[in-house]
Formats: C-alpha cells, structure tokens, sequence
C-alpha cells in the first residue's frame, strides 16, 4: 500500500518482520507491504504506483474498440470473445458470463463508469482463457463493486475504490487508486510470488566469501563492491545461486538490476582474519650477581592451536636483541627464562614475544638495574621542618651492603650554586633513618640535597630533592580564571587566601597578549580580609591569546599568583575549555577538556599541549576530530614521579589554532598520597557536611586536608578550613549559606608541601520545603539525566563510549523520568 501508512491496513493483524522491509498475517498467502517499512520498500512501491497508473492509462486509451456500449451496459447472460470493449455508462453484471477464448487471447473492458458485479454471479473461463490476460478499467466515481457470493475472474484496474462484499471471490489481482475492501471475501490469482534474493556470507581458509541464492523462476543480475575498489557482477540464475570468493576483510554493498527483486541484505561486514595472541611482559624476579630471571604470561592463542613464546633482552642502548629459546604453549600461563652475562651498575631491557604462524605480537619493554652488588643504599626523603632559617633533612640507609658500618651525611646548596655544603657524618651499624638540621636559609630561596652514604671509600648518593624556604608571614594570593569574555572585554578574577602578617594587602592583576614583553596592570584594590577580587579590562583583539595573575603587594614586598591565559575567540571561530586532568596514577594521566563551541566550522581538530613545568617545547597528543561540541580527553604517559605538569586543549579549524587556558597537575610517586571523596551526610537547606577518608599518607608526619565545593556549573571553588591529620583516617567539614533546592559538587583534597591530590568530584542537593520547589528539582534532574542519556547517545553511535556507559546513562534517565511523573501526578492530585 502506498503512498499512506501501513495504520491505514486494517483487519488483518500484521506482524512486522525481524528486517522491517514487510509485513505477514494469518489472512494473507504471502506478503505485505506499505509505504512507512523499511527501504526498498517505498521505492519499490513507488514503482508500483507508477506502473499501474500507466497501465491504467494505457489499457484505457486502446482504439479503437471492437464492440461499444454492449447490451446498453448489462453484459449478463454474454458469451463474450477476445477484443477491447468500451462503454461510456455503468456496467451492470446481473447474471453469469463467459470469457471464451484461446491461452494466449486479451479481453479488455473500457468502463467510462462503474462496474457492479450482482451477488451470487459467476465469471466463467472456456478454451483456456487465463486470468492474467483479462483487464477491467473502471473510470467511475463509485469504482468497483462484486457482490456477496459472485465469482469474478481478471485483473480490475479501478481509478477510484474497489468493494468485495461477503463470501465473494476473485481469481485476479484488485489495483486501487483510493481504496480496497474486503468483506470476508477471498483474493486469488496474482502474482505476487517474487521474493528477496537471499545473502549468507562465509570464511574459507582466512579468506571470505558471498552468496546469493534467488528463489524464483527469473534470473537476476547482482553487483558486490567493496574495500579497495572491489566491484563485480554475477548472474544469479532462476532457483540457483552465485558466489564471489576471495573477498578481503571490510564492508561489502549488494544491488540488484531488478526493481522487482531486491535483496534481504544489501550490506554486510567480512572479518576472516584470524584472532592473534595476546601476550605481557611481567618485572624480572631474582636479579643476582650477572643473572637474572626474566617473566612473562601468555593471555591469549587467539585462533592458534600453539603459540612459541620467548623474550628478547639487550643493554638499554643497544641496537640489538639477544632472543631466548622458544618455548611452545597450548593454553594460557606463565613463561620464564634465566639469562647470565649481566654488568653490575648496568640497565638492560626485555620484553616478551608471541609467534604464531608468522603472527608476531609483543608485550611492553620493562627494564633490570643490575646493581653493584655488596655497596651501601641510601635514599633521600623529603625535607621536614622548614621554619625560620632553619630545615631538616631527611633520608634512610637501606642496605650496609657488605660493611660493619656506614657514613650517613647530606650535601645542599642554593639552586643554581656550584659547591656543595655537608653535614657531620652519622655512623650507622644497621639500616634506619637520618636526618640533620641546617640553619642559614634566606627566605624565597630554593635548595637542593641528597643523601650520601660513605664506607671504605665507597660512597653512594640518593637522589637530589629540593625545597624553597618561605618568606615568613607572606601573603597567599591565587589567580583563577578569567570570565565573561565578550566584545573586546573580559573580567580577571582570583582570591585572596592569606593575609598573612600584614594588617592589608593590595590586589592587583597584571596582563598582556600572549608573547608581549610588557604587563599592563589593574587599578589596586587594598583588602583587610581574605577574598575574592576582580577587574574588568578592555581593548582586547578577537583571536588573540592573554595572560594573567594576580598579585598581592604587602609593606612593599610583592607575592605573584600562578599565570593563566585565555583566547578571545573570533566571531564564529571555535572555543574550548581545558578541565582538569584525572587518573593520574602510575607513570599516566588522562587530560580532559570541552570543544564549548564549532563556531561556523562543519568540524573541528582538538588535541592536548603538555610539558613538564619550566621545559620549553611542547608535546602534543593525537588529534580528535569533532563535529559538534562536546568533551574530549587522551592519556599521557611516561611521567615522573614528584614532577609537575602543565597542559592545555587546543582547537583547530581550517589551520587557525585557538587554545584553552593551561592548568598544571603534580604526579606523586606511587602509594605516597591517596585521599578519597565520601557522600555529604547532613543536608539541610541551608547546610551539609562533606566527608573524606585519607587512604595513604606516605611519609609524611602531618597531611592537610580540607574540601573543594561550589555550585555544579560554576566555575570557582570554595575552600573549607584545614585540618592537619597525622595517620589515614576519615575527616569532614560542616559548610554553611547554601541555597535551598540547590545542586554543589564537591572533593577531597590532601596537601603535603606542594605536592597535592584530589579525591572523586561527588554531588549534593540542598533541601527545598515547598512541594513546587520539589517538582522543579525532580525537573531539572530529570532534564540533566536526559541530555546526559542524549550525548551518551550519540558518543556510542560515534565509537566513542561502549555500551556499558550507554546503559548506565539510558538507566539514570528513566529513573529520573519516573520520579518526575511521579511526583508530579502526587502534586495534581494534592490540588
């Protein structure tokens, strides 16, 4: 049926198809199809109106006529022969008839006005007339009807409705231009066996193949095209089938040159190559004297029956590989292999490898420090007690090596000088701590020391930390990020944290275009209290980069806040906002931001800039290609432990590069520093108390820890106060002035000296009284969990998320949903 819907086909309950091309039914021997399935359907039926409105036109214009206007339009009772016929009134058929003709003879019935076929009536075949051959062309406007219990044979082409009322029966097809029906009365005789060429793809010997296998009584001609240009066209005989092999691994499309004959499936993906292994590299275990053992674990065979595993070694710089023996597994574990011929004091690497019918796969390279054996180990900690003039550093002897007794000292100096100063010697009969006071430091200065460990003229030294001695009472000042970057304006805002001996501070900001030599600086604001401050200013040139901070100026001394930047964007040019990396753990971190805006640009290129702090060049991670706004995040690796990093997002479009505001994160050595976020307990309408557990505290002595919260969509933290914890436990801070029905998110924060980490983001919603405030933050909440389900959305029909977090964002969705509907059926029917 087309061009309506299939809603308009009533009476037979229709039950759709797996591929939604048609339609079956207890009542129909065959198919059926409307206009609203799925492709080729439409089109296909779009043909079929076309087709018949021709053959109507056709059949109806044949001259000239061999009889007219016969029996004055009662044919009952007529033996009629082969020809055209015309009548230019109604057709009555009030008694039987007969069609007597040959298997290969045409009758065709020209009706300028409506046929009616009277009940009980019978049209009757002789000399082997066929159904097909026989064509009604009603032109009427009441169209076509037969009547209870009447027998009608031919093909009826009605330019209005067609009526078959109770028991009656056709032998023929029924073509309506408005409408058909049927009255318990039964259609045969068309036509309508031309089914689906059937598609089954296979692999042989790694390589794929297709066939087409056609049920029907017509050949058809059928095109493959593929990957790498791939086409070729096969006949597909009548009840046979055709097979392209060799196929490569891809996407394959299927077309027919019948409009009559499609096909069940016109793209399939091929994947014939087989699963490979998969293999990992594990530490190396007892490193002694020149040997070591070397240790691996194969996961997977993939589709091999046996995989040859073995591990490749060498000094770290060398060129080439020194192979173990292989050995052969079939099925999962571990692998091992001894290697001699290892130099004390030097670094080799190794890695594990799978061989597989020519399939090669490698885990990752990890490294063996061969250490000199029988020499004392020292490490260097953390200096403690940085006060006044004075520090303490500190430091551990691990091992005496093979002496009774080991000189444990430390060397600094001022960053940047040449000699060393030492501390007295302590001597050590067996491993355990150190430390020394040293006195002398200038305030705003940065050190530097290390550990060294003397015995028998052997001496060993532990790594060079560093520390900067505060200047006593000075004020903390922080930049935050810049806001309302409209026109040529832009507002700068940061927070005063910290007085400290000062009675009043000045706050100002500096800033300049990015690259610029000179800072132009705000009007000062003198602040007697901790606080937030800002400054407008203005002039700023579209598509160029600032930067910023704030500064505080006590008494003549002058305290700087970090440097941030922004991008006054173009008019129509793209915008992005770096956010905060996560998942800083082991040697990786994961860098996030937010394409806020395309501009006037179909797509856009976004990638990540990171270095360490105080490096000159740039490294830059792949580039993400998007085409609406959106968040994008890459995983960096090979950090540093202790070490700080900067980052930034960075857009590109049609080669203009526009860059997001830089933010730096610290990565700790491994276990030294864990804190965790713990739900808000409290929540009030005005108040909350947030909690937090420190984990691990490392060591450290004292660990601060305190929150970070603000209003979900905000932009500035709040601070909380600090408490000082001096072992794991949990901790909580009770926050006030909330807004009632109002959603925070807050984390946990712990701070040893400069290094600092935080705990997840988590989220609470203040209480709101009246049930109208209620029905509006079940709205909202709703709302955010039906975009959120809507990006997921089209994130999973990118690749860009699986279908697990699809599943988790549709189930927030309709629970949000729920308790809307819910609450607000609660609140009609309270009113």
């Amino acid at each position: 049926m087309s061009p309506i819907a299939s809603t308009a086909i009533t009476g037979f309950g229709l039950t759709l198809d797996a591929s939604g091309v048609y339609a079956t039914s207890t009542q129909v021997g065959g198919r059926v199809y409307a206009a609203d399935y799925a492709e080729p359907t439409p089109s296909r039926l779009s043909t079929a109106v076309s087709d018949m409105e021709t053959a109507f036109t056709d059949a109806y214009g044949r001259v000239p006529p061999d009889e007219t206007e016969l029996g004055g339009g009662n044919i009952g009772d007529e033996t009629l022969t082969p020809g055209v016929y015309n009548w230019s009134t109604d057709v009555l058929i009030d008694d039987d008839i007969t069609l007597d003709g040959g298997p290969d003879d045409t009758w065709i019935f020209q009706i300028a006005g409506d046929l009616t076929v009277a009940s009980g009536v019978t049209v009757n075949l002789e000399g082997g007339a066929q159904v097909e051959n026989i064509v009604w062309v009603v032109a009427g406007g009441a169209g076509v009807e037969i009547g209870t219990n009447a027998t009608f044979a031919g093909i009826v082409l009605a330019q209005t409705g067609i009526n078959v009322l109770t028991n009656a029966t056709v032998d023929g097809c029924l073509y309506a231009q408005t409408d058909v029906n049927l009255q318990m009365a039964t259609v045969t005789g068309c036509d309508c066996d031309l089914v689906d060429l059937q598609v089954e793809s296979t692999c042989e010997d790694d390589e794929g193949t297709i066939t087409v296998t056609n049920p029907n009584d017509v050949s058809v001609m059928v095109t493959v095209t593929g990957p790498d240009g791939y086409e070729e066209t096969m006949e597909v005989p009548a009840g046979g089938s055709a097979t392209w092999g060799n196929l490569a691994d891809g996407t394959y499309s299927l077309e027919t040159d019948s409009t009559a004959i499609g096909l069940d499936i016109t793209t399939l993906d091929i994947s014939c190559d087989p699963a490979v292994p998969d293999v990992v590299t594990t530490p190396a275990t007892d490193v002694n004297e020149s040997t070591a053992t070397l240790t691996g674990e194969l996961l997977d065979l993939g589709d091999f029956a046996t995989v040859d595993v073995f591990f490749e070694w060498r000094e770290l710089g060398a060129d080439e590989w020194i192979a173990t023996a292989p050995q052969t597994l079939e099925e999962p574990g571990d692998v091992s292999a001894e290697i001699d011929g290892l130099e004390p004091g030097t670094t080799y690497e190794f890695r594990a490898v799978g061989l597989a019918n020519g399939e090669r796969v490698e885990g990752a390279t990890l490294r063996i420090v061969k250490l000199v054996p029988g020499v004392p180990e020292v490490i260097t900690s953390p200096a403690t007690d940085v006060n006044g003039s004075t520090a303490t550093l500190t430091g551990e002897l691990l091992d005496l090596g093979d002496f009774a007794t080991v000189d444990v000292f430390f060397e600094w100096r001022e960053l940047g000088a040449d000699e060393w100063t030492a501390t007295a010697p302590q001597t050590l009969e067996e491993p355990g701590d150190v430390s020394a006071e040293i006195d002398g430091l200038e305030p705003g200065t940065t050190y530097e020391f290390r550990a060294v460990a003397v015995a028998n003229d052997t001496r060993a030294e532990g790594a060079i930390l560093s520390f900067t001695k505060a200047e006593p009472g000075a004020p903390m000042v922080e930049t935050q990020m810049a806001t309302d970057v409209n026109g040529s304006t832009a507002t700068l805002t940061g927070e005063l944290l910290d007085l400290g001996d000062f009675a009043t501070v000045d706050v100002f900001f500096e800033w300049r275009e990015l690259g610029a030599d000179e800072w132009t600086t705000t009007a000062p604001q003198t602040l007697e209290e901790p606080g937030d401050v800002s400054a407008e200013i203005d002039g700023l040139e579209s598509g160029s980069t600032y930067e910023f901070r704030a500064v505080a100026v006590a008494n003549g001394e002058r305290y700087d806040g970090t440097i941030v930047s922004f991008t006054k964007a173009e008019p129509g040019v793209p915008s992005v906002e770096t956010q905060p990396a996560t998942d800083v753990n082991g040697s990786t971190a994961t860098l996030n931001g937010e394409l806020i805006d395309l501009g006037d640009f179909d797509a856009a290129d976004v990638f990540f800039e990171w270095r360490e702090l105080g490096t000159d060049e740039w490294t830059t991670t792949a580039p993400q290609t998007l085409e609406e706004p959106g968040d994008f995040s890459a995983e960096i690796a090979g950090l540093e432990s202790g070490s700080t990093y900067e980052f930034r997002a960075v857009v590109v479009a049609n080669d203009e590069q526009f860059l997001g505001s830089t933010r730096s994160f610290t990565k700790l050595a491994p276990d030294e520093l864990d804190v965790e976020t713990l739900p808000a307990t409290d929540v009030t309408g005005s108040t909350a108390t947030l909690n937090g557990e420190l984990l691990e505290a490392g060591d450290a002595e004292e660990v601060s820890v305190y929150f970070l919260y603000r209003v979900t969509g905000t932009s500035v933290w709040l601070f909380t106060d600090e408490a000082v914890l001096t072992e794991p436990g949990p901790f909580s801070a009770e926050i006030d002035g909330l807004e009632p029905g109002t959603t925070y998110e807050f984390r946990a924060v712990a701070q040893v000296g400069s290094a600092v980490v935080f705990g997840d983001i988590l989220e609470f919603t203040t209480v709101r009284d009246d049930k109208k405030g209620k029905k509006r933050k079940k709205k909202r909440e709703y709302e955010r969990a039906k975009r959120e389900y809507e990006k997921y959305t089209k994130k999973y029909e990118k690749g860009n998320t699986d279908e697990k977090q699809l599943k988790k964002k549709r189930h927030a969705y309709e629970y949000a949903k729920r308790e809307y509907e819910t609450y607000k059926r609660t609140c009609e029917n309270a009113s």
